[in-house]
């Protein structure tokens, strides 16, 4: 059973690391998405008077004019989808529903040509698929595109003219296929190096966020998520916790038992506070001997609970030589006004006032029973 959580947690790891790294994806991309709709649109202009030039019939230019203007009209409407658009999924998509309407247009125009330039329009499938390559879109619709726009530009000419040039038509499959091929190679490429770029950085930020000794959380990434989950859980009317938690008599360990012990104690009571917990929450070392647990949408009964719990498993440890270990916690709900550092300071207060009745305990300041002063000291064995 170990393994096949432990599996079904990389799985899950992998898929949320996928998700940001197309998150990083989503964000660059919208932010070029104007500078590939004004290229498409000085193209589509170009391409209007070159079909001017070479389309005899008034109605069939008539028909060109009001398609291309209708292509632009589609352009506006999918780059103001595409800055609203929340997943990068989401973004392919309308991409690739925008080049799919593209290479139709120019499939249509080129019908209605009056015997057409093979080579000439050979050059022109070439910058469409150099054109549907440089937009950002995922690898596999890239190249159904461009495939299937090849495909398809063959199959009309061999309709538009019949027979076509053997050596051209050689000649423009082997031009048309080598720049797919070096486009999506290119792009396979691209993604590749972003990625290994991406999953690095993430793997330095995560590895600097965290203690080195017992893999909490730093105070700077503490603070991080105390500000994120502070404003999130004022705006949805949410409790949330922050919890001072100091080991009680680590320097005797250390003295009696050695550094190594004390270090191993850090890294059990660490370990045992990070399984009680949920993902939610945040654990972080303080320094030394002191812990600061992030709690959000708890109340403070369901905090003391909880600790009560911890405090448990952490009395229940065996520890080398016989020694015990125990913990004092001090724990503060926030207020409406409270900023992060009031309700460390108030914490801390708390764990001292812990520490100082006893140790073992857990002490919380009340301001729903009594008054906004009101301090409580809960014996070790509380629930």
């Amino acid at each position: 059973m170990v393994p096949d959580r432990a599996a079904k947690t990389t799985a899950v790891e992998r898929k949320q690391s996928r998700i940001n790294y197309e998150a990083t994806q989503l964000s660059a991309a919208q932010r070029n998405i104007h500078i590939y709709a004004q290229i498409a649109s000085i193209g589509n202009f170009i391409f209007l008077i070159c079909d001017m030039m070479f389309i005899q019939g008034q109605s069939e230019r008539l028909i060109v004019a009001i398609t291309r203007y209708c292509f632009s009209i589609l352009l506006i409407l999918m780059v103001r989808a595409l800055q609203r658009v929340k997943t990068f999924g989401g973004f392919a998509s309308i991409v690739t529903i925008m080049e799919a309407a593209s290479i139709f247009l120019y499939l249509y125009v080129l019908w209605l040509y009056q015997s057409p330039d093979f080579m000439i329009q050979s050059m022109g499938m070439i910058v469409t698929v150099l054109v549907i390559s440089i937009v950002p879109n995922r690898i596999i619709n890239t190249l159904i595109l461009t495939v299937t726009a090849a495909v398809a530009f063959f199959a009309e000419f061999y309709l538009l003219i019949n027979p076509v040039p053997i050596k051209s038509l050689a000649v423009s499959i082997v031009y048309v296929s080598l720049t797919i091929l070096i486009c999506c190679v290119k792009n396979f490429g691209t993604d590749r190096h972003a990625q290994r770029e991406f999953f690095a950085k993430k793997t330095l930020q995560e590895t600097s966020a965290k203690d080195y000794l017992t893999s909490a959380a730093t105070r700077a990434r503490l603070e991080e998520e105390a500000h994120r989950w502070m404003n999130f859980c004022r705006r949805q009317s949410l409790p949330l916790c922050l919890v001072f938690v100091d080991v009680d008599n680590l320097k005797s360990i250390n003295d009696c038992y050695g550094h190594a012990m004390g270090d191993s104690v850090l890294k059990q009571i660490a370990a045992v506070m990070q399984a009680q917990l949920r993902n939610s929450d945040t654990i972080a070392r303080w320094g030394g001997d002191e812990f600061v647990l992030l709690l959000p949408n708890v109340t403070l009964q369901n905090a003391v609970l909880l600790l009560d719990r911890v405090k448990i498993a952490i009395n229940a440890l065996t520890l080398d030589g016989g020694a015990s270990v125990s913990c004092s916690f001090g724990v503060v709900q926030m207020r409406t006004e409270s900023t992060y550092q009031e309700m460390l300071a108030q914490a801390d207060t708390m764990m001292y006032r812990s520490k100082k009745n006893g140790k073992g305990r857990i002490a919380y300041q009340n301001d729903t029973i009594e008054s906004d002063t009101a301090e409580n000291e809960l014996p070790g064995n509380c629930v």
